[in-house]
């Protein structure tokens, strides 16, 4: 418990040996307070005892998020109070740490208030190297383990007061601090990255790293970027957070797990510039977000602000809870895989770390098609003897590693798959425990952006899952996900088999379970049904109360008054029990198929006696039913009967353009919150049918968002699909194999065409696997690999080989009754495993998937017309003597050149005369020493990230070295060395705003205990983010030392001049505000006793602001109050910190309409004016103001 930590600590504290300089320690008179004195210097020569007090404002968060407020008593020297507010990096320190840096910090104070700086007033040589890298008062150092040495560490008792303290405080910022911090941002320049930073960095402080790269540089397909999501131009970015100052790769790798994650960060997103804003930066790292609205918060965003890629998460996770750890491993010697094989196998069998494998230490072989840029090493690629490595570089490699190669890891263990099977979409392994995970923490595509963009693809997706769920070909299957299906059972044919017809003869490839009795444990409940008021009666109770809780599904079947017609099965939901033995229904889903076990009238049912209840069998009101509840587990289901579970499912979904008019007309709505019409185990199953494709289909045709100039000719009866499978890199093999085989062979035409034909229950399987030879359904007379046929009417022969029409998905569009694709191959014939009668292909690497063709007979009413046949006008070349053919006797294929790259790619090879790749060359890099004048460049590719987006000023500084120190000044003069300040940066100067001349309300006489915690924990905050941010940066000023009243803040907004509107423009306030000679906007902000709960009341003080009836705007009514909604009871969040609320307001007085200055009116505003324009804003807009509001707004 927090509070149990902090009194053990405070205990220790009081107990142990004291830091130096401090005499007695003792706890408040209020909880989470404690005090204690430290003997500092005096004028005399003499130290004196100086009180200072410490209080954790919310106890709570004591020992990883938590704050301190520091105080010193009246009688304390100026110069002690100044240096009681340098006390920096506070937060989530320990007692004892806390203590030992404020002793040190005052210790080092000069009676004249000067702290004594390294470079100028102490010896460089007195401190060790090993004094230098330490971080003595980081609450992550080895230092303050009680009860255990730790290596290379020491405390302020260790060493006298006057050496102990200066390293205590500026060690973070000395010479051989910051050329470390270049040395490591300059090697990941080097690498071929671009480096940014936003803070503090130089000043160990709070700061962040960002590495980024186009995304184009990484050599992922086209296709793959399309199933990711992301664009060429994009860039992969990772911010690194340093909270309590930049810690170098030893430094991280000397820290334990728990003390770790107080001092590194990481975040992984795609964006369109290389670098953030501060605003952005702090955003990624606070910001909490909802996973299930995630497509929907996307969606708002502009396209120039951070977003999630598909992996950022898993990414995320990966990076944070193992990189530091992988990182010992690699300083063993071990490559990155070795490193990751080896942290799993001690995580999952808790090996000892004494004795490493060799197997551990293996090269790993990487696929030489992959670009220098993605298999980059530092560990592998520095000089010998080199004994330091860039934390920011060795991070970047690894993010890049397991993105572009993400196809090769599972996205929750991120174990590498054990399988030689390609795709282009990432996915988990085998294990039960990883799909689950997958599913529930959403880590696959959003489903609800797949039904909107593509609807024909997932109505394609479902019903090849239906069709080979229904012919028993399903060989993955859903486990794992905690289904709750009904009850299920085949009925019996004459041959033995299940309900399904096969034209071909018996089932392939399936043991006969249909026959098996699953179905021996089925409880079903008779009772009384009425339609009209969706009601069902039990009039026998069952045994143990309601079998049935709100919200599950049952399955409902009602005997007809004919008794020649079949029942009539109804999936419904509950959604009352509260009047049992009375069960109120949602409206009820009527499924054709019948293959849950609901017993019929005549049939005893196994919880109701066999005595039919005294009621007349079927009454306008009443008619006879039974129901079965969604109660049986997926996974003790026989492997045909979760065939058929599946199946039933699959009946239960709406049509796509059912769910996506849902999904049209609820705007940011989920399909999950549609519960009254799909069941859970339905929206699993779907989830699970579009996360594990691992193909890249694409519509071309069929809706206005289609493709059509990518329209294949001569296909004009069958609808088309852009197809792409593989590894993300599949598309480089391919190339390079083009190439190869081309310079080898001295091709005219490089490549040929060939189709590929197979019943449709394979398809679900091939769209996860790819092409491949590993089962042989039609036998191999030709030998062993993937045969293709050189006419589409031959594939058509095999592709109708199956099922009939009966394996159909009921609710789909398109009504697929074949597919077929159509392939790229390597123009070699000779070399294939056969040429005539067909192809067969044993490369799979030749192979290269391109489109996809579906024959349908489209669903009446559905709107769906496929394009009509135009030619291309650019036409793909093909090789005469292997020209393809269509579906018509004769009819010739014509491929539009769009669509196939392999032509561009070798033709700009050629251009180029390069081998590598066709993105480009491999990465080379010249290191070199820099400055402005002379930034480190990088050779090799001629499209480099300085060709997109221009790097800013202030990173290629930091690249540069820093000038040598001036010389030491002469004895007894005093030289203040001041920064210069860019004119661009603002012209708002903090402390000179004049307090006495301001209209201040009185202060509040009011105070609750809670509420002063908060609030003081909150101007803590402040002052410390005020403290680490660039003035023009943030836009807002408070002065600490003008807080008289806690209830009671002075805001400064300011530097709007780095805000722009829409159309890229000034706002007109920048331009008012300096007519007006006005620096900032002063506010007023006036807390209540019940905050956090209710709003504060905010309103300005000066200058004079046009109202709205005057033109003027930006959420500033007459008098001067702010309307928000967010500063009222109907849109205030309690959760919500002042910085954020701080950020709104800026951000209201820039919108439009915008805000103008009263050129008129000179003077302040008065306070009562201010109070009725809020109360009229509330009432206009319907807006609940705060209960206590008189209370702040008349200064009771």
């Amino acid at each position: 418990m927090p509070r149990k930590v902090y009194m053990s600590d405070l205990r220790k504290v009081e107990n142990d040996v004291k830091p130096a300089g401090v005499h007695s320690i003792r706890g408040g008179e209020d909880d989470g307070q404690f005090i204690f004195e430290v003997a500092c210097p005096n004028t005399g020569g003499a130290a004196r005892l100086v009180e200072i007090t410490a209080m954790i404002p919310d106890l709570s968060d004591y020992p990883k998020d938590h704050s301190y407020v520091l105080f010193c008593g009246e009688d304390a020297p100026p110069q002690i109070a100044q240096a009681l507010q340098d006390v920096r990096s506070t937060d989530r320190k320990s007692v004892f740490e806390l203590i030992d840096m404020v002793a040190a910090t005052l210790l080092s104070t000069d009676v004249n208030g000067d702290v004594p700086m390294i470079d100028s007033q102490a010896d460089d040589e007195q401190f060790s190297e090993d004094d230098e890298a330490d971080d003595v008062y980081d609450s992550e150092d080895e230092s303050f383990s009680f009860g255990q040495p730790a290596k290379d560490s020491y405390t302020a008792t260790s060493k006298s007061a006057a050496t102990a303290a200066p390293t205590a405080t500026n060690t973070k910022s000395d010479r051989k601090f910051r050329d470390r911090v270049r040395s490591d941002l300059r090697a990941v320049k080097a690498a071929g990255f671009k480096v940014g930073q936003l803070g503090h960095l130089f000043d160990g402080y709070n700061a962040y790293v960002i590495v980024s790269i186009r995304i184009a540089k990484l050599g992922i397909s086209e296709e793959a970027m399309q199933a990711w999501q992301v664009e060429p131009d994009d860039y992969l970015m990772l911010i690194i957070q340093h909270p309590n100052g930049y810690k170098n790769n030893e430094q991280l790798q000397d820290l334990d797990n728990l003390r770790l994650k107080p001092n590194l960060a990481m975040r992984v997103f795609a964006s369109r510039t290389y670098k953030p804003t501060l605003q952005e930066a702090i955003e990624a790292f606070t910001k909490a977000k909802s996973s299930d609205n995630q497509w929907a918060e996307d969606a708002k965003k502009e396209v120039t602000s951070l977003r999630e890629t598909f992996i950022s998460r898993p990414l995320t996770e990966l990076l944070e809870s193992t990189l530091v750890p992988i990182l010992r491993f690699r300083a063993d010697g071990m490559d990155w895989q070795g490193a990751e094989m080896w942290y799993n196998e001690m995580n999952s069998a808790g090996v000892k770390p004494d004795y490493v494998p060799d197997k551990y230490y293996e090269e790993e072989v990487v696929d030489r098609a992959f670009l220098s840029i993605v298999t980059g090493d530092q560990y592998r690629q520095a000089p010998v003897g080199q004994a330091y490595y860039s934390f920011p570089l060795l991070a970047m490699q690894f993010t890049v590693r397991h993105f572009a190669r993400c196809t090769e890891f599972c996205m929750v263990c991120h174990r590498k798959l054990d399988t030689d099977l390609e795709a282009i979409k990432p996915y988990v392994c085998d294990r039960p425990l990883c799909l689950f995970q997958y599913m529930s923490m959403g880590f696959g595509p959003s489903i609800e952006h797949e039904i909107l963009a593509q609807p024909y693809v997932v109505d394609l997706l479902i019903s090849f899952c239906y069709t080979s769920a229904r012919c028993l070909k399903l060989k993955d299957l859903p486990d794992g996900l905690a289904l709750m299906v009904p009850p299920v059972k085949s009925q019996p044919q004459p041959t033995g088999r299940g309900t399904f017809s096969y034209i071909d003869g018996p089932y392939p490839g399936v043991p006969d379970e249909s026959t098996e009795d699953t179905t021996a444990d089925v409880m079903a409940y008779e009772v009384g049904w009425d339609a009209e008021r969706r009601e069902l009666i039990f009039f026998n109770k069952p045994e143990g109360g309601c079998p049935v809780a709100r919200g599950s599904w049952i399955v409902l079947t009602v005997q007809q008054t004919v008794p020649e017609a079949s029942p009539t099965e109804l999936h419904c939901r509950v959604i009352e029990t509260t009047f049992y033995p009375t069960i109120t229904l949602d409206v009820p889903v009527p499924v054709k198929s019948t293959t849950v076990d609901a017993p019929q009238g005549s049939k005893p049912s196994a919880k109701t006696p066999a005595t039919k209840p005294a009621i007349p069998v079927a009454t306008p009101k009443w008619m006879t039913a039974s129901f079965v509840p969604y109660n049986q587990q997926f996974e003790e289901l026989t492997t045909g009967a979760k065939c058929l579970a599946i199946c039933k499912m699959l009946d239960m979904l709406p049509g796509v353009q059912q769910m996506k008019e849902y999904l049209v007309m609820n705007r940011n709505a989920l399909l999950q919150n549609w519960v009254s019409r799909i069941p859970p185990a339905a929206m699993t199953l779907l989830r699970w049918i579009i996360a594990s494709n691992r193909a890249c289909i694409m519509q071309v045709d069929g809706n206005e968002d289609g493709k059509k100039q990518e329209r294949l000719h001569g296909m004009p009866e069958y609808m088309q699909f852009r197809f792409a499978m593989g590894a993300p890199d599949k598309e480089q093999r391919f190339l390079s194999e083009v190439r190869s085989t081309k310079e080898r062979l001295a091709l005219q035409y490089p490549t040929m065409f060939a189709w590929h034909g197979s019943p449709l229950y394979n398809w679900h399987s091939i769209i996860r696997e790819g092409l491949h030879f590993k089962n042989a359904d039609h036998g191999r007379a030709y030998g062993d690999g993937v045969y293709h046929a050189k006419d589409a009417m031959t594939s058509t022969s095999y592709a109708h080989r199956g099922y009939g029409g009966i394996s159909d998905w009921p609710q789909s569009v398109l009504r697929v009754s074949m597919a077929l694709a159509l392939n790229e191959i390597v123009n070699a014939p000779k070399e294939f495993t056969s040429s005539n009668p067909y192809y067969v292909v044993k490369q799979l690497d030749w192979i290269q998937t391109r489109y996809l063709f579906v024959k349908c007979s489209h669903a009446e009413g559905s709107g769906l017309n496929v394009t009509e046949e135009v030619k291309p006008a650019n036409a793909h070349p093909q090789d005469p003597a292997r020209t393809l053919t269509g579906i018509s006797q004769g009819g010739s294929i014509i491929i539009p050149a769009a669509a196939i790259k392999s032509g561009r790619a070798v033709e700009q090879s050629a251009k180029r005369g390069i081998s590598k790749g066709w993105l480009g060359t491999a990465l080379t890099s010249k290191k070199q020493k820099g400055d402005l004048g002379d930034p480190i460049m990088l050779d090799g590719i001629a499209d480099d990230d300085s060709a997109s987006v221009a790097t800013d000023d202030e990173d290629l500084a930091i690249l540069c070295d820093e000038p040598d120190d001036p010389a030491p000044a002469p004895v007894g003069k005093t030289v203040v060395v001041t920064k210069p300040c860019s004119a661009s940066a603002t012209d708002f100067v903090p402390g000179v705003l004049d307090f006495a001349s301001l209209p201040m309300l009185p202060f509040p006489t009011y105070a609750t205990s809670g509420t002063t915690k908060r609030l003081l924990s909150e101007i803590c905050n402040l002052t410390t983010i005020q403290k680490k941010t660039p003035a023009a940066e943030l836009g807002w000023y408070i002065d600490p030392s003008h807080i008289e009243n806690s209830y009671q803040w002075i805001i400064e907004l300011h530097s709007f001049h780095t805000l722009t509107t829409s159309a890229g423009k000034p706002l007109p306030l920048t331009a008012d505000l300096k007519k007006a000679g006005q620096k900032s906007i002063v506010l007023e902000t006036r807390f209540p006793p019940s905050f956090p709960f209710s709003p504060p009341y905010i309103r300005v003080l000066r200058p004079h602001f046009l109202s709205f009836a005057q033109g003027g705007g930006g959420h500033i009514v007459m008098g001067g109050a702010m309307c928000m909604e967010l500063l009222t009871n109907t849109g205030w969040n309690s959760v919500l910190p002042m910085e954020s609320v701080l950020l709104q307001v800026r951000m209201a007085i820039a919108s439009e309409p915008f805000a103008r200055l009263d050129m008129t009116t000179r003077g302040d505003y008065a306070a009562g004016e201010a109070a009725e324009g809020y109360l009229r804003a509330c009432r206009a807009h319907g807006w609940q103001e705060p209960e206590d509001f008189k209370m702040m707004a008349q200064g009771l």
